[in-house]
């Protein structure tokens, strides 16, 4: 046997040794983490870290269904184990990752901020200039946060509802022209419509219905503002996911679809920097000149000028902050409600009767002969009582949540609630038989699952998988349960934006309700009601939970 013979064997045998090691401690670490979690329900093995890049990828093809995590499950899984909260370890690092949809136990993970702290390693994909006011934790959270805040006030609630309803003038004009009846995929001109919004209303610039078309691209160029945007959205997984490398070898080697894809997610990210250059420019030279007293609501502003402090460090910004959060509220700011109005639509089409009610509520609060712009200068005398539009948009977003689950890293020892009922139980799941008292570690994780608490029976009844807005209605026998609701999240780390977003999608849904009817595409008209659904209401996980297929066919009312 010949000495480099030799040479290979040991080093086969030494490396089958450590890899023998590796999977040895694996299994004891995993086995350990189970031990400690007791007799919890779940007791399953993650495979995938369930709030990555990755996870989000793949959506609801893995996990499979049965296995905790998967996305299509929303309360079914809890249903099986018999209980609100279930106990689960992450193979990778034998973390122990529990999971709840008990609303008591939710309700104390968001107003503790100290122990159950986000996962801001989970938000890296939205880092793409810096940090900022979504994907920080502590001092940085609270810094980014004061920076903004008093951008958000009644006085721009005011301006976001103004701009939805001009933004609608806007395109009424371009549907009207296309014919009476006209079937669309509302996709691309919500997210259109609701980017127009936040531009105008967070940023101070006007970008009209038809910007795409009049927009002259400055030198070096190719992608106007708002196709940077949206283009560079879409993309954002993609750029997570695809190494730095890969940028480069695709301007040389083409790789099917990849290659074309990473080169234009380039282009995207790049022109959309410079296009918030300029942004950046003309608000410091706006601050500089001592600009209008009006400017001064916008949240443009209000991060450029912590750019310019030099005052110290609590309010101030780098300029990779600034940029960072200019991104996340353009990301947060439409795609957010663009989506929500997607699924609402369809809900809406597909209920008709639903539908009948809220446009009935508006020609009463709207009157046909009441000029747009007198609707437009009085957002509470008109926003503030079409109750049903906004039990819709609720409803919408209990069924169809934005964000599906939110992760929270525990940083003390601490017990939460959970309630047990009778497991796969489908005559009466909400027969709760008994309550329990999980203990969580120091070092473990908690997953706020929105989706299957909004789903969950023990607070929304026997009807709980069904879209029915009037849950939303309260009346002297009925009140809706405000702590089994969260699209916004709750406590100090709710949503800085939520007032904007329902002033938003109210002036939207009751716009386009009062002036259109909102039906079914011919082509499923005679489909059973379950098929039409299976058809328009697909999604895939992203950034937010993203509609595949909502077509509508639209048609004036006379």
């Amino acid at each position: 046997m010949s000495v480099s013979t030799s040479i290979f064997r040991w080093a086969t045998a030494g490396i089958a040794l450590v890899a023998f090691k590796v999977i040895v401690d694996k299994v004891l670490s995993v086995q350990k983490a189970f031990a400690r979690i007791k007799d919890y329900p779940g007791r399953q093995v993650i495979w995938l870290k369930p709030f990555g890049a990755l996870s989000l990828m793949l959506g609801t093809r893995f996990p499979i269904p049965g296995m905790v995590g998967n996305h299509t499950a929303k309360f079914s899984t809890y249903q099986k184990f018999g209980a609100t909260s279930l106990a689960t370890v992450w193979i990778s690092t034998a973390r122990q990752i529990f999971w709840t949809a008990d609303s008591e136990a939710i309700k104390l993970i968001t107003s503790d901020r100290h122990t159950f702290q986000k996962d801001v390693v989970t938000y890296e994909l939205i880092n793409i200039y810096g940090q900022n006011v979504i994907s920080t934790e502590g001092s940085d959270w609270k810094r980014h946060r004061s920076v903004v805040m008093s951008a958000f006030n009644e006085a721009n609630v005011a301006l976001v509802w103004s701009e939805a309803l001009k933004v609608m003038t806007e395109w009424f004009e371009e549907l009207d022209a296309v014919g009476p009846d006209t079937t669309i995929d509302l996709v691309l001109p919500l997210a259109r419509a609701t980017l127009c919004i936040i531009v105008s209303a967070g940023f101070g610039e006007r970008m009209s219905w038809n910007a795409d078309t009049v927009e002259e691209l400055p030198p070096g160029r190719k992608l106007t503002f708002r196709s940077a945007v949206l283009g560079s959205v879409e993309n954002i997984i993609f750029r997570a996911l695809t190494p730095g490398w890969f940028y480069q070898l695709s301007s040389l080697i083409k790789v099917p679809y990849l290659s074309e894809r990473a080169l234009f997610t380039r282009l995207a990210f790049d022109d959309l920097r410079s296009h918030m250059v300029d942004l950046v420019a003309s608000a410091r030279a706006d601050i500089m000149s001592g600009g209008p007293a009006a400017s001064r609501i916008s949240l443009l502003r209000n991060l450029v000028e912590a750019n310019m402090n030099q005052d110290g460090d609590s309010k101030r910004l780098t300029e990779g902050e600034l940029f960072s959060n200019i991104f996340a509220f353009l990301l947060a700011g439409h795609e957010t409600s663009a989506h929500t109005l997607c699924f609402a639509f369809v809900l809406l089409a597909l209920y008709p009767d639903v539908q009948q009610k809220l446009y009935e509520e508006v020609s009463r609060v709207w009157p046909g002969d009441v000029p747009v712009a007198q609707v437009m200068a009085n957002h509470k005398g008109y926003m503030d009582k079409l109750e049903y539009t906004s039990a819709c948009i609720r409803e919408t977003l209990r069924v169809f949540p934005v964000v599906s689950r939110i992760p929270k890293n525990v940083h003390a020892d601490m017990v939460l609630p959970s309630t047990y009922f009778t497991p796969g139980s489908k005559e009466n799941p909400s027969n709760e038989t008994g309550k329990c008292a999980v203990a969580v570690p120091e070092g473990g994780v908690v997953i706020i699952d929105i989706w299957a608490m909004h789903m969950n029976p023990l607070y929304w009844g026997e009807d709980a998988a069904e879209y029915k807005p009037e849950r939303f209605i309260d009346t002297e026998s009925h009140q809706w349960p405000r702590d089994a609701f969260l699209p916004f999240l709750g406590g100090p780390r709710s949503c800085i934006g939520q007032r904007f977003a329902f002033a938003e999608m109210i002036g939207i849904l009751a716009s386009i309700v009062r002036r259109y009817r909102i039906l079914v595409p011919d082509d499923l008209v005679k489909k059973p009601l379950e098929e039409q659904k299976e058809a328009l209401l697909k999604w895939e996980t992203g950034v937010t939970l993203t509609p595949l297929s909502p077509r509508v066919k639209i048609s004036r009312r006379e």
